[in-house]
């Protein structure tokens, strides 16, 4: 039984792929040049699809420079510029960095190369370089597009994306994968698979979900995430190894808030803050999902009034140039379109999986409008997060989207404090799924984080299901994102970006 587990199990594939584009945080530290287009008043998608699309990413050209400003990114997360006020910056995962100093926020996708040979698509990493990307000013009345290269650059070598300590995965072409990724499983495969996980252990319970019969592996794969070349976990621990003893002991001090033994979201005075669970259907939407429900209980929380109505999910998901909208995509970038766009409500775009960038709505009737605010890696940058820093957020702040690599076992989850059992060597692709963490608690002697799913309430435990807290299981402490939802100052920008939309 044991080896028939491992067979079935390793036949599960990954995600989805991301950009294809792979840069380490030390290739990207050091001295840039950022040459600026013209600073405009209306929001530009400077040159981007609606979602972002990686065989469609515009040249590296600007009708009109109105610059060049030369920031320096340090370890592990400060940037200045010509010896101005310090400002911050962090990598995105390893497809780009954000910067935010002298009053500026930058971001940008870093460059890429495609080339095609006999069908077969490969890629070339410019650590160096990025594509057009974006900037803007503190308050969003200023937009522009600007492009970064750096002062020293790296040494290339060929094929340099397969030089760092990342291991390109191997992925077989379409037309291998083709008939085996598409056969549809019936109730006896995964009758069989979650019989043997429960004989593996006893921490929780497996279950051969309805929802996954009669779905090929390809369609459950879109399920479980977006493929990733290097683990969330080690690349969270690459950057806490160059975190100071002093900027510990700092954080130390700033976590110094009582909280108590058990939190629920789900449950605060007999209201709950959360919308229901839902199911994302065969769209790699998670990131987006997670972000809109933070988004969505947070403000609640704030106005302390749990029926309000959620935000748009559908609307960042298919109309945000960050993302590549059910191909995958950032939570953090999510919630800085949010931030730099706006959110809407849910009436005025209603999720669908296979939809548009389109309203059902007049903008000009709304009575109020908002947007993210005070996005943020908890932690301060991307891999600082830590069990301590994430509960303080959770418990003072709302729910934070946290990313995790789940193991195949994780689509059996059937209730129980999660802890996965195994990952075997096989040929399989990593990925990260992005859920919404809404609670923690204590059972046994077993600390738990309470997380809600997307992959409807039939699954787990009525769509949640509770992980092993305090371990780092499958990277779930290494990635959190936290935002806010303020009145937009500016809701000019939201009407601008539809008017942009109507001429495309």
């Amino acid at each position: 039984m044991m080896q028939m587990w491992l067979v079935l199990l390793a036949s599960l594939p990954y995600g989805q792929a991301d950009l294809p584009v792979h840069c380490l945080r030390h290739q990207v530290v050091g001295d840039w040049e950022f040459t600026l287009g013209s600073m405009g008043d209306q929001w530009t998608s400077c040159g981007h699809q609606r979602p972002d699309d990686e065989g469609s990413q515009p040249g590296v050209a600007l009708q009109q420079i109105s610059g060049v400003k030369k920031i320096s990114l340090q370890d592990p997360n400060i940037a200045t510029s010509e010896g101005r006020v310090p400002g911050m910056w962090t990598m995105i995962y390893d497809e780009g960095f954000e910067v935010r100093v002298d009053g500026l926020s930058f971001f940008a996708f870093s460059r890429f190369n495609l080339m095609y040979d006999h069908d077969v698509k490969t890629n070339i990493s410019l650590c160096d370089q990025t594509q057009l990307g974006w900037y803007h000013n503190a308050d969003r009345t200023k937009w522009g597009c600007y492009f970064g290269k750096k002062v020293k650059p790296l040494t290339r070598l060929p094929r340099d994306h397969l030089t760092t300590a990342a291991v390109k995965p191997v992925v077989p072409s379409p037309t291998q994968k083709s008939a085996h990724y598409d056969e549809l499983l019936d109730s006896k495969y995964h009758k069989v698979v979650a019989e043997s996980l429960n004989l593996l252990q006893e921490d929780w319970t497996a279950r051969a979900h309805d929802m996954l019969s009669g779905k090929s592996l390809r369609e459950l794969n879109k399920m479980a995430g977006l493929r990733r070349s290097l683990p969330l976990s080690e690349l969270a621990m690459r950057a806490k190894r160059e975190v100071s003893f002093v900027q510990i002991q700092e954080k130390r001090r700033s976590l110094r808030r009582a909280v108590p033994k058990a939190w629920d979201w789900r449950n605060v005075s007999g209201k709950s803050y959360l919308e229901g669970v839902m199911d994302q259907g065969q769209c790699g939407s998670c990131y987006t999902v997670a972000t809109t429900r933070m988004l969505t209980a947070r403000h609640r929380i704030k106005k302390q009034d749990s029926s309000l109505e959620q935000f748009s999910i559908d609307f960042p998901l298919h109309c945000s140039e960050y993302n590549q909208g059910c191909q995958g995509g950032y939570a953090f970038l999510a919630s800085k379109w949010s931030h730099d766009v706006g959110v809407l409500p849910e009436s005025c775009a209603k999720y669908a999986a296979l939809g548009n960038c389109e309203l059902t709505c007049d903008l000009k009737e709304l009575k109020q409008h908002h947007r993210a605010d005070n996005y943020h890696y908890i932690g301060g940058y991307y891999g600082g997060a830590s069990e301590a820093e994430i509960l303080q957020e959770l418990y003072h702040n709302g729910p934070v989207v946290v990313s995790f690599e789940p193991k195949n076992d994780m689509m059996y989850y059937g209730g129980g404090i999660y802890k996965s059992i195994t990952e075997t060597k096989m040929e399989w692709e990593r990925v990260d799924h992005a859920v919404l963490l809404v609670g923690y608690g204590e059972e046994d002697g077993k600390k738990f984080w309470v997380l809600q799913n997307s992959w409807g309430s039939d699954w787990g435990e009525n769509g949640f299901f509770r992980m092993i807290r305090g371990e780092n299981d499958s990277g779930v402490e290494s990635i959190a994102v936290a935002a806010d939802v303020v009145e937009d100052e500016n809701p000019n920008v939201i009407l601008q970006f539809f008017a942009s939309q109507a001429k495309l």
